[in-house]
């Protein structure tokens, strides 16, 4: 790793597009980045050369978040390898939308274990080496969506809500060990996602946020840096809400 970052890393899961790619090339500026991606390894060399004349040192690894064993395997030889994280940024995510009373039940699990149980397989082993260096931060990508009902998105908003929940009890049970955990909710962000829908949605979509316009993957990208980092080392247990005025 780059000492010119003093050996720091970061891990972010689901780093090779949107608001992941945005956050893993922003966290470069000054810190090492691991970040991991399921499906896309063209996507995720792309980010790696990306990055490449930045401070910090990027690496990729494909890791389904959903498989236990292949999270165990990879903290392990990044423990061993750079030690504990400074920060773990848990940003991979899917939707699979579907009204609740026509939710197929694989995806209701499949959007979970994405979405959630990753976030406690990576925490099960990566929390406490972050315990026993005395420091770190934990951010959770949450979602509007988990505090404001969208039609259609009954998985994911559970998942995102759920994420707010997990932070504030991490947040009471690490703190003594300098370990801070917060959830980012964005709203809608300008990401291939809203690229897909047809235009008439779009400008409606628009419509309905007070600023009038669609985040950036940046803007995003930015607040992460902020959690992680040095300015917001007394802020823990909460959710820094990020959509442009949609749940005001």
């Amino acid at each position: 790793m780059n000492t010119a970052t003093q050996n720091q890393w970061i891990l972010v899961t689901g780093g090779s597009r949107g608001i992941g790619r945005a956050a893993v090339q922003r966290l470069a500026k000054e810190w090492n980045v691991v970040f991991t991606w399921c499906q896309g390894e063209s996507a995720a060399h792309e980010v790696e050369r990306a990055c490449a004349g930045l401070p910090g040192q990027v690496e990729s690894h494909q890791c389904d978040g959903r498989d236990e064993q292949s999270v165990t395997r990879l903290a392990a030889d990044l423990l061993e390898r750079y030690g504990a994280p400074h920060a773990v940024v848990h940003n991979a995510g899917i939707t699979l939308d579907a009204l609740h009373i026509h939710q197929n039940a694989d995806n209701w699990r499949n959007v979970m274990d994405t979405n959630l149980n990753a976030i406690f397989y990576w925490n099960s082993q990566l929390l406490e080496p972050m315990m026993m260096q005395g420091g770190g931060s934990v951010v959770m990508m949450s979602s509007v969506t988990g505090i404001k009902g969208n039609s259609g998105q009954s998985a994911y908003a559970a998942s995102k809500a759920a994420m707010t929940g997990l932070a504030r009890t991490l947040s009471v049970e690490l703190g003594r060990f300098d370990v801070r955990v917060n959830c980012l909710l964005p709203g809608y962000i300008d990401t291939e996602i809203l690229a897909g829908m047809p235009k008439d949605k779009l400008v409606a979509l628009r419509k309905t946020i007070p600023m009038k316009r669609f985040g950036k993957v940046d803007e995003v990208a930015g607040a992460v840096a902020w959690l992680v980092g040095d300015d917001s080392t007394y802020m823990t247990g909460q959710t820094l809400i990020l959509d442009g005025g949609l749940s005001a």
